[in-house]
């Protein structure tokens, strides 16, 4: 099996690909504030416990707005998850406008070159393979 399940709610899963030494974020629709900073506190957890150093971090079914996190993500979250050891981070938008939006507010308030915003999967995932 190449992915190994981390953890899982109704808005996020997170798994292991083993082979590449990715972890895998997949959001699922219209989260809360609070939804949003317990993902990603188990992100963090995940990236820790496995000492993986690349995250694959995919919105595409996100919706909705959520920019008002976006200085949280970049301030707060990305500096301590580079601590952990995240070395690359590719995000891949969503196909809503507005969580596109906020994503793309929160890697441009991230002042390291370490993530990448991407339109498909594949693109994303082969990003992080190159390292």
């Amino acid at each position: 099996m190449k992915h190994i399940p981390l953890h899982s709610t109704d808005y996020l899963t997170i798994e292991y690909n083993a082979i590449d030494d990715i972890l895998i974020s997949t959001w699922r629709g219209t989260l809360s504030n609070e939804q949003i900073k317990k993902g990603y506190e188990a992100i963090a957890l995940q990236l820790r416990k496995q000492f993986c150093h690349k995250l694959l971090d995919n919105h595409i079914e996100v919706r909705g707005l959520w920019a008002d996190l976006a200085e949280w993500v970049a301030f707060d979250w990305h500096p301590r998850a580079e601590a952990f050891g995240l070395h690359y981070h590719a995000c891949v938008y969503s196909t809503s406008t507005f969580s596109q939006l906020s994503t793309e507010k929160a890697i441009s308030l991230i002042k390291t070159s370490i993530v990448q915003g991407f339109e498909h999967l594949d693109a994303a995932e082969n990003w992080l393979k190159s390292f």
